[in-house]
């Protein structure tokens, strides 16, 4: 069985170029083999009723490695089996839906619709040697020691809070005009994991598995239950500057606003200037989510400011095809007692760190990163 137990002992929360952290639960509490076999049938009621290998085609038929829906599968399966803030796994197919729609409509847009292992604004090209190992030619780079602007000097392995040993690149010597990927944090996997202190969350958390990300962050990119349980991580955990996680927005608040807020609300709520199709984008791609699951209503579209606007502007533009058939069907947030309620026996929250970074992983045709 395989371990992706989060592993979480003391975590960034940033805001702007400020960091604070702090302290969470040592380690994951064992799951008792009833919880073990309540999960058992997620592969069921998730990829099979649910989620189908068509409707992760429809949604995404360009897709390249290393999004596969099996591999999605298999992460789901192996996530809920060991850990205690499960992902995907509601009391009605409803519940199950509505966060799946949510998860889906944003990781499409990071990824370019599942198009986009890495980010594409770091590296003008790409060139694997006879042993598989790959490299990264960086945009402008003309040679000799690169320094990766995602390497944060202030986090290492023996700083509190902690990150991925970094350091000035050198030019490799085998493959000149490129460095090793794998000494480079850029974004990368379905929401675009970035900064060596993010990665060393994502390695903390697949330590049992004997996986080193901090050795190897390329395998985000490559290995397809890496790429998605770095994505898992990240909606399990992270809250960013708003307290709640992706996963407890979407339960508790039932918003898909709040998510956005979590994920780049420093960016998109409200939207800043040239951030604009951002938003539209990623409310097409939700729509479209939330059409082929057939779900009931969209979630509120509070908790982001700005965002309902931004939604009748782009139905009313033509920008969100998608988003037509949902005008009329947005559903209203939890009250607040209900939300008061619903965190206090949901999964402890425990804060990692927010990802710097999202909107398409920028290229001519998309939106710019951060």
């Amino acid at each position: 069985m395989k371990n992706y137990s989060i592993i979480l002992l003391s975590l960034i929360i940033c805001s702007g170029t400020h960091c604070k952290t702090v302290r969470a639960a040592s380690s994951s509490p064992r799951r008792t083999q009833a919880q073990d076999s309540a999960q058992t049938n997620v592969k069921d009621s998730i990829c099979t009723t649910l989620f189908t290998q068509s409707i992760f085609d429809t949604l995404a038929p360009r897709a390249v490695a290393p999004y596969s829906y099996t591999g999605f599968c298999n992460a789901v399966i192996n996530w809920n089996r060991i850990n205690p803030i499960p992902i995907f796994s509601g009391d009605t197919d409803t519940e199950k839906k509505n966060e799946l729609a949510a998860f889906l409509g944003h990781v499409l847009h990071e990824s370019h619709d599942f198009q986009a292992a890495r980010e594409y604004s770091q590296c003008k090209a790409f060139t694997t040697d006879s042993v598989g190992k790959v490299y990264c030619k960086p945009v402008g780079y003309v040679g000799g020691t690169y320094t990766d602007p995602y390497c944060s000097l202030q986090h290492t392995p023996t700083t509190h809070p902690d990150g991925c040993a970094c350091a000035p690149v050198p030019e490799s010597t085998s493959m000149p005009g490129y460095v090793e990927a794998d000494q480079l944090f850029f974004g990368r996997g379905p929401l675009q994991t970035s900064w060596n202190y993010n990665y060393k969350k994502l390695s903390d958390a697949l330590r049992a598995e004997g996986v080193d990300i901090c050795a190897a962050p390329d395998l985000v990119a490559t290995n397809e239950e890496y790429a998605w349980i770095s994505a898992f991580l990240f909606w399990t955990t992270s809250t960013g500057a708003v307290g709640t996680t992706c996963g407890q927005a979407v339960k508790c608040e039932g918003s898909f606003g709040s998510t956005l807020n979590v994920i780049n609300g420093g960016l998109e709520c409200p939207a800043i200037s040239g951030h604009e199709s951002t938003i539209w984008e990623r409310l097409n791609d939700y729509c479209a989510a939330a059409s082929a699951l057939g779900v009931e209503e969209l979630l509120s579209l509070d908790g982001c400011d700005g965002l309902k606007y931004k939604f009748d502007q782009c139905v009313g533009s033509g920008w969100c095809p998608a988003c037509a058939v949902w005008e009329d069907k947005i559903g209203a947030p939890s009250t607040k007692e209900a939300q008061e309620e619903c965190l206090s026996v949901s999964a402890p929250k425990q804060a990692a760190p927010s990802a710097p970074k999202h909107g398409r992983p920028s290229s001519s045709s998309n939106s710019a990163q951060i």
